[in-house]
Order: C-alpha cells, then sequence, then structure tokens
C-alpha cells in the first residue's frame, strides 16, 4: 500500500537539524547581555542624578518646567537613557557578521587548491563546499577531530587481495596459492607456484571452492552497466561489493546479468579464467534477500539454481557474508574446529596487513521450511514501519542465527588516500587531537593507525577488551596508573562492544552514561591518538557526545563519507563530508563538503584560521566604535542636567554605523590578512594556537577596548568643550566637533591595527572619510534648520577645530603605534615571529618541525 503522512520515506528519513553555534558567536552574545547589564547601570546612575537634580534644582529654575518630583524624574530619565543608551548594543554586528560570513564561505568555495578535478557525471568542478556560513570561524579553533577510516582515510576503492577457501590461501590477483606456514600466533605466506584454477575452479559440485565462487557473484546487490564497447561495469552502493563480483569474475565466475529481478546469470569457466576456453551458463534464482546494514553487520540471501537444474530441488542454500566475528559467532558448534581455527588465523593475518575481512557461510533448508519462512517474511511487508523493522530482524534471526557452515573468507585492500600521513603530522603540529572511529576488525585498525602514523612503536597503547564492567573498571584503573607513571606518548584501542560498558544511546539516539565513563574519558584525553574499532554508527556519535559531554569546552570537528557516519558528523560542533564513493549522504548532512581527508590541511589551518583572525578582530572593534561613539551622550547629561537632551543630530545617530563607519570595518573584515599565506603556509600548524586560545577575542581584549573607548570617548567629549567654552559655538556646533573626531579617531584606529593593504582597503578606509564630509555639506544645506551653518562653520572658519583634528588623528596614531609596537616587541607570538621572518628561514624551520613531528608520530625521535 501508500505510505503517507508521518509513515512515507521523507519524514521517515528526516531528523530535525542542530543547532550549531561557534564559540565565538558564544562570546559575542554574553557580552551583549554584559553591555546591556552596563547600559542599565548607566542609566540608573543618570536616574538617581536626575531625581536628585529635580528635587534640588527645579524650584529654582521653574522656566524649564520641570517636575520636583525626584521619583517620577529618575522614572522618566531611566528610560530615556535606556533609548539613548541603545547603541552601546551594536545591533548592526550581527548583520555584518552574518554577511562577512557569508563572503568567507564563498572564498572555500573559490579556492582552487581545494579543487579536485572535473566531475563528468555532475558537469562540475570537485571542489569544497560551504553549506553554512555560521561556522567557519570555528575551522580555526578545533580541538578533537572525530575521523571515519573507510572512504576517508582511504580511497574507498576496494581491491580483492586474498581469498581462502579450504583454509587454503589464494592471491586475487594471480591465483596463485599460498602456503601458511606457522609463526606462533601469526603466519608468514610462502607462494607455492601452483594456481586456484588447477585446484579449485573444477572442483566438484557442492564443494567449498565450487559454493564460494558462486557466492562471490550471486550473494550481492550489484547492477550491472553495458559500455559502449559491449563491456560490462559494475556499480553498487558499496565498493566492496563491486571487488567481490570482480573477484570472483577473476576465478572464473562472471556476473553477466539479472532477469525479472530475481534470476542472476553468471558464466562459469573451468579454466578459471574468463575468456579462455568453453563456458557453461548458470542461473540462479534469488529467493529472498536479508540485507545488508551498519548494525547487522552480514547480508543473506535465499538462493536455488535454476539451469542447470539442481541435483535436490528440495533444497534452498542461504547464503551469507559479512564481519568475521558476526559470522563466526554462527558457526555450527559441529564444525571442523581444527579447520576455524585456520581460519582465525588467516583473519588475523589479513587483518594485521590492514584488510578488510569478510567471511561467507551457508546453510540448507527444505523448500518447504523456507516456504513457511518466506510467508512470514512477506506479511512482515505488510506490518506498519515500526513493528515491520523489528519482525524483520527477528525473522533473520530465525535463519541466520545458528547451523551455518564457513566456506571461505576474503581480504579487500583498501588503499589510504593521498597525503593523508602528512596532513595527521600537520594536524598534530596544531595540537589537534585525532581520533578514528571504524567498524572495521581491531587488527585492521590497529594497521591503518600505524600507517597513518597514528599509532607509533614508541607509543605506550593501552588496549581495551573487556567482557563485564568489572572487567573495565579494572582494566581502566590499571591503564590510568600506566599513564601516570610513563613519559611515553600514550594510545588509546577500544573496540565497540568494551564501549557498551562506558555509554550507550537512549531510544531516541541520546546519550547515557555509565559509571566508567569519567574513567575512560580520563584516560582518552591522556592519549595522543585514540581508535574505536568494531563501533556502529550510533557509537561514532555517542563518542562524540561523551567528549563533549566531559569537556564542555571542546571543540570537535567529525569527518566521514558515508550514510552511517551522518550521525557522527550531527552531534559534532562542525560536521565534515567527504564527497566520495558511497553516495553523497554524509556531505549533504555536513557544514563543509570536501573532496579528500589532505582537504582538512587548508580547510582549517588556512580558511579557519584566516576567518577566526577576521571576524574576532572586527567584534573587537565593533564594541569599541559604538562605545566611543555612545559615551559622549551619556557624559553630557552631567551637563545638561540629565535631562535627556539628545547630543547628536537625529539623523546622525544612525548613519554612523550605516554610512560612515561600516565600510572600513566590513572591508578589513574581508581583505585583511596577518600574515602572506605563500609564506607563511610551512609553519601555519604552529600559528593555530592562537584562534584555539581564543586569543584575539576574549575578556581581556574586550576589557581593554572598553577602557580604550572610554578613554577615547572623554577626549572626543573634553576636546571641544574646554577648547570652544570662551567661544560663542552652539550645542550643534559642540555636538558635530564630538561627531567628527569620533569617526577620524575610531578610522584611524582601524588603520593603525590593519595588518595588510590592498588597493581595495585603502579605498575603503578614504572613502569613509570623504563620504562623511560630503554628508556634512548636503545635510547642512538640506538638513534641520537647528544643525544648519554647522558644518561650514566648523570646517572652514574655525581654526581651533581644525587644530582638534590634527591633535586627534596625531594622537590617536601615535598612541596606538606606540602599543603595536610595545606588543609587537614585548609579548611577541609566533605570529609576530613569522610575519618579521624571511620566507626562507620560515621554509628551513617548517622542514625541520615537519622532520620533528614526522619522526615522533613514527616513532623515531
Amino acid at each position: 500500500g501508500w505510505a503517507v503522512g508521518q509513515e512515507s520515506k521523507v519524514m521517515l528519513n528526516s531528523r530535525s537539524g542542530s543547532n550549531k553555534q561557534s564559540s565565538l558567536e558564544t562570546i559575542v552574545n554574553k557580552a551583549i547581555l554584559i553591555i546591556f547589564l552596563i547600559q542599565l547601570v548607566m542609566a540608573v546612575i543618570s536616574a538617581i542624578f536626575a531625581g536628585i537634580w529635580a528635587s534640588n534644582s527645579c524650584s529654582a529654575h521653574s522656566y524649564l518646567g520641570c517636575n520636583p518630583s525626584g521619583a517620577r524624574t529618575a522614572s522618566l530619565t531611566f528610560w530615556t537613557y535606556i533609548i539613548l543608551l541603545n547603541s552601546l548594543i551594536p545591533a548592526s554586528l550581527i548583520v555584518t557578521m552574518e554577511i562577512v560570513k557569508v563572503v568567507h564561505a564563498s572564498f572555500i568555495g573559490w579556492d582552487n587548491v581545494l579543487v579536485k578535478g572535473w566531475d563528468k557525471k555532475e558537469s562540475k568542478w570537485r571542489r569544497a563546499e560551504a553549506h553554512t556560513s555560521s561556522l567557519n570561524e570555528g575551522l580555526g579553533q578545533i580541538d578533537y577531530i572525530f575521523s571515519d577510516k573507510t572512504g576517508t582515510l582511504t580511497e574507498n576503492k576496494m581491491e580483492l587481495r586474498y581469498v581462502s577457501v579450504d583454509a587454503e590461501i589464494f592471491g586475487a590477483d594471480t591465483g596463485e596459492k599460498y602456503d601458511a606456514i606457522d609463526d606462533d600466533d601469526r603466519i608468514n605466506l610462502e607462494p607455492t607456484g601452483k594456481s586456484r584454477a588447477e585446484q579449485q575452479c573444477a572442483a566438484v559440485a557442492g564443494s567449498a571452492a565450487w559454493v564460494f565462487n558462486r557466492m562471490l557473484a550471486v550473494c550481492q546487490t550489484v547492477m550491472i552497466e553495458v559500455e559502449e564497447d559491449g563491456s560490462l561495469s559494475y556499480n553498487a552502493d558499496s565498493p566492496d561489493e563491486v571487488a567481490l563480483v570482480l573477484g570472483g569474475k577473476g576465478f572464473g565466475c562472471e556476473f553477466t546479468g539479472r532477469e525479472g529481478g530475481d534470476l542472476t546469470q553468471l558464466n562459469v569457466y573451468p579454466s578459471g579464467v574468463v575468456g579462455e576456453g568453453p563456458s557453461k551458463a548458470e542461473v540462479w534464482r534469488v529467493l529472498n534477500v536479508i540485507p545488508f546494514s551498519s548494525k547487522r553487520k552480514r547480508m543473506t540471501v535465499a538462493v536455488q539454481r535454476v539451469k542447470p537444474p539442481p541435483e535436490n530441488p528440495d533444497q534452498v542454500e542461504f547464503w551469507m557474508k559479512g564481519a568475521d566475528n558476526v559470522i563466526m559467532d554462527r558457526i555450527s558448534k559441529s564444525s571442523n574446529e581444527p579447520l576455524i581455527a585456520r581460519y582465525n588465523k588467516h583473519l588475523l593475518h589479513f587483518s594485521m596487513e590492514g584488510l578488510r575481512t569478510l567471511c561467507f557461510a551457508t546453510k540448507s533448508m527444505t523448500k518447504a521450511a523456507h516456504g513457511a519462512w518466506a510467508k512470514k517474511w512477506e506479511d512482515a511487508t505488510l506490518l506498519p514501519p515500526a513493528e515491520r523493522e523489528i519482525r524483520f530482524e527477528q525473522l533473520a534471526s530465525e535463519v541466520e542465527d545458528k547451523d551455518f557452515g564457513l566456506v571461505g573468507c576474503t581480504a579487500v585492500e583498501d588503499k589510504l588516500q593521498e597525503n593523508v600521513p602528512e596532513t595527521i603530522v600537520r594536524l598534530a603540529r596544531a595540537q589537534i587531537k585525532l581520533w578514528v572511529l571504524t567498524g572495521d576488525k581491531q587488527e585492521t585498525a590497529i594497521e591503518i593507525g600505524r600507517s597513518t602514523n597514528l599509532l607509533t612503536p614508541n607509543m605506550d597503547i593501552h588496549v581495551l577488551n573487556c567482557n563485564s564492567s568489572y572487567d573495565m573498571n579494572a582494566r581502566l584503573d590499571s591503564c590510568l596508573a600506566d599513564s601516570s607513571n610513563s613519559d611515553n606518548k600514550q594510545g588509546l584501542v577500544v573496540d565497540g562492544a568494551t564501549l557498551n560498558f562506558v555509554l550507550e544511546g537512549d531510544a531516541n539516539g541520546q546519550l547515557v552514561t555509565k559509571d566508567c565513563a569519567d574513567k575512560f574519558v580520563m584516560l582518552a584525553t591522556r592519549c595522543r591518538s585514540v581508535v574505536v574499532c568494531r563501533s556502529s554508527p550510533l557509537q561514532k556519535a555517542l563518542v562524540v557526545l561523551l567528549v563533549k559531554k566531559y569537556i564542555p569546552s571542546c571543540r570537535s570537528l567529525a569527518v566521514g563519507d558515508g550514510a552511517n557516519d551522518v550521525p557522527m558528523i550531527r552531534a559534532a560542533s562542525i560536521g565534515i563530508g567527504i564527497a566520495g564513493l558511497e553516495g553523497m549522504q554524509a556531505a549533504r548532512a555536513s557544514d563543509y563538503s570536501v573532496q579528500q581527508f589532505q582537504d582538512l590541511d587548508r580547510l582549517l589551518l588556512h580558511h579557519g584560521r584566516l576567518s577566526y583572525f577576521r571576524i574576532a578582530n572586527m567584534c573587537t572593534y565593533f564594541f569599541y566604535k559604538s562605545w566611543t561613539f555612545t559615551l559622549p551622550q551619556w557624559i553630557f547629561g552631567f551637563y545638561c542636567g540629565y535631562s535627556g537632551q539628545t547630543y547628536y543630530e537625529a539623523l546622525y545617530v544612525p548613519s554612523y554605523n550605516m554610512f560612515f563607519t561600516s565600510m572600513p570595518v566590513f572591508a578589513r573584515a574581508v581583505l585583511d590578512t596577518d600574515l602572506d599565506i605563500r609564506k607563511a603556509d610551512p609553519l601555519l600548524p604552529e600559528l593555530y594556537h592562537v584562534s584555539i586560545e581564543d586569543r584575539l577575542f576574549n575578556k581581556k581584549t574586550l576589557s581593554v577596548d572598553l577602557f580604550l573607548s572610554f578613554v577615547h570617548a572623554a577626549a572626543c567629549f573634553y576636546l571641544p568643550h574646554y577648547t570652544f567654552s570662551l567661544d560663542d559655538s552652539d550645542l550643534w556646533q559642540l555636538s558635530l566637533a564630538t561627531y567628527s573626531l569620533v569617526i577620524f579617531v575610531c578610522t584611524i584606529r582601524i588603520m593603525v591595527h590593519s595588518r595588510s593593504f590592498s588597493g581595495l582597503l585603502i579605498f575603503a578606509y578614504v572613502a569613509s572619510f570623504v563620504v562623511y564630509i560630503a554628508w556634512e555639506y548636503a545635510y547642512d544645506a538640506a538638513g534641520s534648520l537647528t544643525i544648519r551653518g554647522a558644518a561650514p562653520e566648523l570646517n572652514q572658519n574655525n581654526v581651533k577645530f581644525k587644530l582638534l583634528m590634527l591633535l586627534a588623528a596625531g594622537g590617536t596614531f601615535a598612541s596606538e603605534m606606540l602599543m603595536r609596537w610595545a606588543t609587537d616587541n614585548f609579548k611577541t607570538s609566533n605570529v609576530d615571529i613569522v610575519r618579521s621572518a624571511k620566507p626562507d628561514a620560515i621554509q628551513e624551520e617548517g622542514d625541520r618541525r615537519t622532520k620533528e613531528a614526522s619522526a615522533a608520530q613514527a616513532g623515531t625521535d
């Protein structure tokens, strides 16, 4: 039937979006709240003084028409000053910041370094994409990276390397047989010179080799496309499927197509080589498919041979493939134990080579028994979605949980992506910790950790494989004691089953911690690298949430390429999706998408760090210029009886942020750079700490800017006040003089603190002055009569005002340059050192640090 409403696929697959916010934006929100409290305090102070003045002086100044009631006057004055001081809170900051962030996000998409070729299918360049603009600066503040392995660290281009059938190992590429020579708990492979074609392909029907060949070709969901030259190409949701089908073809069983949806067609070559000698057509009917899922980690098909007719037509075969631990748990207890032991050694050897392993098993069922089971399966398809999933799981368990016989196993190679070890070294230099979470076997995960230099020979590696909560607590205590007494770097490896003693998910997938969670996090945070193996998609997300819970200040990034990585991507502070071979689910669910793991280097160390530098400086300057502009209004209250008289002419108030100071701050936030990126690139990891530690936007920087705004506001108010005190200047000339000084002081200050000057940036600064001067004359001619004539009088006839402008501009420039010089020379940061260094020296130091970090990662330091 039709599924509608909440049971439709769209609604079942939809998830509410998580509200993510960068730490800098959080600080901005807190700062705005604090400024609002300061505004309240200032309004209360003005209200108190206004009430006192009204009580004491109203009767002596009856011509003002003021109310002698101190309480009533204070109440009205409070609300008056709340309105007059509203520009203390920079409302335009939020709008400007969002626009700037959109531009920064566009820079990511325009970056040619992040372009990885032309996508023929989509007819567009394969480049990085920003799906949100609100987290750009957060890319420069990452503490932890949680990464998937397959398709993220590796290419996800699978190639079958070995098969083990009847506990004999064959090379998938050459078909050569290997002798497995025992070496303690491991084996060594030695080629025999014999091929599988000689021994296996002509095996009698029903033998392990005969079944295994056909399982490779039939137990799959691969789709076939016919190319223009008539050749067949295979496509599947998982690259493993294609690798196995191609492996079957390499051993003489070629999958050629499907007919009617349930008939799988094969060409079988007795020679063992497709195209050599005659072939025999075989047709297999796939009666049922129990699909693979990341939770089940296995796939089962019910099949029966149609052509040639089966020897026993009353028999249905169940063929199952999946993760080795899942399949081994379902092997019949009556199986040949020595043979199983050999398989286990083979699996261990494959895993320690970093290969992905799968096991294949089979069992038979009578046609009648299968028919009864198939009827229940068909009935379950009519149930509501929630009940249907539960029933499917029950029926799958009826078939899969017992009496299977092991047929063979495979080892698939998935090579590392380009520059993965080098990228990990650069991230480690930036003090970013990397956790790898994978569904692979423990030995495979460890080998990948070693090949990427996450786990090194000189590292104390703690392996957690526990069977009970008691064992877990004891093991954690032991590991914590060992890590405290060791000077070596620490590493941690834990499997999904053991992780269940630390955390679990509730019915809604939310984190539920257990008794030993705090000890686990304590141990994990002491480790440079953590590898979580045999983990489910839910566990990946829960691990991220666990770290965020116990380390509230943690800024996390999750990166993955498949649909099973989506929960982890959503759980992290920032999610990165890799547009790989497993589809676009991860990329579409992410905040940013890239093409390869190595792109994280450019995304974090360049775009993230630079975005933080620009936005942090923009925010501090925004608060400074808002306070400097508004404080003269409050000071003026002490000279007007706290009457609430506005100090600035009405239209000048919104124009300050809208026209006269917006262009410099926007231009600097988009164009200013603290370093020449081409020059500084070798040492970018050592500069990343500035943004991680929030050095440019914190309580200290805001306090300094608040203090400077009081000083500059007082100077801009009192200089005209005392200079013009003996003249016949009116209020509007005094106010316009203060207004002009504020604009010049604020603009000169942003110019002094700019670290780079381009033509556009200089134009923005100069244009700010030109627009203001033009506005003065235009508004004087067309504006209110009360202010008419003030601008020409000040600018053309008042020599004192010109001297004040020179004094303010020169004083601001000199004081700011002095503070900048003191900071650069007495509080030198890594950025200052790199800025003043020569390119050759930077390259040499970068090479040295890379060599040291690589040696430390490789364990040769």
